[in-house]
C-alpha cells in the first residue's frame, strides 16, 4: 500500500519496515502499511499503546531493559547503533567558547536538554550530567532561551531541526556515544509479527539490501556524510539501561556501523 508518513525523519524506520515486510512475503504473505499518526504523543504513551494492543502492531523506539521487558523486541539494531552516536545543537552563541576545549571532557561542565521520557535522559544522569528535561517540542524553544547548552541529536536528527531557528546551530567539532539501538517493538503476544519482521530484516542483511539502504536513504546518507563523527572529539558514556541481549547484539559487526565500535565496547 502507497502512504504518505508525516514526519521525514521517519521515513527510514517505514522504508525499513517495508524491506522487511517485503523480503517476508513468501513465508508470511502480502501485507498493508497504515499509518496512525500519534502527532504530539509522548513516546512512553505510544509504546503503552503497542503493550495494550490497542491501535498500533508496531513501534519502533530507542531500547530500554524496561521495553524490552514489556515489548515484543525485533533484536537488529535499524540504525546499526547510531542513535548513541550524537551531535549537538546549540545556541550560537556558545560556538566560540566551545572551539576553546581540547578534550571531550570538558563537555562534562556544561548543561544538556532532553525530553521527559527519553530513555537517553536517563543515560546522561546515570554519567553524571546535567540534564534540563522538558516535552520533545519545547527543547529547542528553550535552547535558544540559553536554559540549557547541549542539545545531543542522533547524527540524522538535527539537519531538519535547526530550520528557521536562526539563534541555533550544529557544533562542529563534539560528539558523545554510547552503546544503544533502535528496535521494531511489537506487542508482547504478537509472536507471529516480531518473527516475521526479524526474518526480513535477516533476509535484507544477508542479501546486502539493508546495508544498501543505511549507506543511500536520504535520512541516513546525508547523515553519514555531514556528520563526520570520526573526525570529532567523543565523550564516551556508559547506558544503565541497555540489557545483556543488546549488548551482545552491539557487539556483533554484523549489526553495528563500524566508527561505533569503541563505544560498544564491554569495558563501556
Amino acid at each position: 500500500m502507497s502512504h504518505k508518513f508525516v514526519d521525514p525523519k521517519q521515513t527510514y524506520y517505514v522504508d525499513l519496515l517495508r524491506l522487511a515486510l517485503e523480503k517476508s512475503m513468501p513465508e508470511y504473505g502480502p501485507y498493508q502499511l497504515i499509518e496512525n499518526p500519534l502527532e504530539d504523543t509522548p513516546q512512553a504513551r505510544t509504546l503503552d499503546l503497542l503493550a495494550k494492543a490497542d491501535l498500533i502492531d508496531v513501534h519502533w523506539s530507542m531500547t530500554s531493559i524496561k521495553r524490552e521487558q514489556k515489548l515484543g523486541t525485533v533484536y537488529i539494531p535499524l540504525l546499526k547503533g547510531m542513535m548513541g552516536a550524537r551531535i549537538f545543537i546549540i545556541h550560537k552563541d556558545l560556538q566560540s567558547r566551545l572551539k576553546k576545549h581540547q578534550y571531550a571532557t570538558a563537555l562534562l561542565d556544561y548543561r544538556f536538554g532532553s525530553g521527559n521520557d527519553w530513555p537517553d535522559s536517563k543515560i546522561y544522569a546515570f554519567n553524571s550530567l546535567t540534564v534540563e528535561t522538558a516535552g520533545a517540542q519545547n527543547l529547542l524553544k528553550m535552547l535558544e532561551q540559553k536554559r540549557f547548552d547541549l542539545f545531543p541529536r542522533a547524527l540524522h536528527e538535527p539537519w531538519s531541526e535547526v530550520v528557521g531557528h536562526p539563534k541555533l546551530q550544529i557544533d562542529s567539532r563534539f560528539g558523545l556515544c554510547y552503546p544503544s539501538a533502535m528496535y521494531f517493538f511489537v506487542n508482547k503476544n504478537n509472536h507471529r509479527l516480531r518473527k516475521r519482521l526479524t526474518d526480513g530484516l535477516h533476509r535484507a542483511i544477508n542479501d546486502g539490501s539493508f546495508d544498501q539502504l543505511f549507506s543511500h536513504h536520504p535520512i541516513t546518507k546525508d547523515a553519514l556524510k555531514n556528520g563526520y563523527f570520526e573526525k570529532r572529539k567523543v565523550l564516551k558514556l556508559r547506558n544503565p539501561n541497555m540489557s545483556i541481549r543488546t549488548r551482545d547484539t552491539l557487539h556483533s559487526g554484523r549489526y553495528t556501523w563500524q566508527p561505533l565500535a569503541e563505544c560498544v565496547k564491554p569495558s563501556l
